[in-house]
């Protein structure tokens, strides 16, 4: 786990609220994690899917797409239908940013969350950035070596 990654789940165990520049962080790290996963992603204009012989292969659906923004959905589509984890999420090209919109349709990932009384949208948007910093370095971990395929 790097130094960045550290400070953030340090960040999230804390009851502070987060910041502007700490959720800017992690669109950041996101970012840059996404870039290493789909290098092509700013030229990627269809649906991709990563094959995997021991795992549930990961699919690339393009939402939307502009010259500087982009919105996308990253999941695993299981017995045909069910797509899990379906992360929509919005690519800032040109700011070199990552933001998740919803993750299985939900704009809020933890409902038992003890603090979630005090949430605010940067609180909210940390903890679906954070779910995806840490399913993007799982699938950076089961999918490395591997080549994405147009649909």
């Amino acid at each position: 786990m790097d130094l960045a990654t550290q400070h953030l789940n340090a960040l999230y165990n804390t009851r502070q609220a987060k910041t502007y520049s700490d959720v800017s962080a992690l669109f950041e790290s996101n970012y840059l994690k996404i870039l290493t996963l789909i290098p092509l992603l700013k030229q990627t204009a269809h649906h991709s899917i990563l094959p995997h012989n021991n795992a549930a292969d990961l699919h690339l659906i393009i939402n939307q797409r502009f010259t500087h923004t982009g919105i996308f959905t990253l999941t695993h589509i299981l017995n045909g239908n069910i797509h899990k984890p379906d992360i929509n999420f919005k690519v800032y090209f040109d700011a070199q940013l990552l933001e998740v919109i919803s993750v299985c349709n939900e704009t809020t990932l933890n409902a038992n969350h003890p603090f979630l009384a005090q949430c605010s949208d940067l609180n909210i948007q940390w903890e679906l950035n954070l779910f995806m910093q840490r399913w993007l370095d799982y699938c950076l971990d089961n999918y490395q070596g591997k080549s994405w395929q147009t649909l």
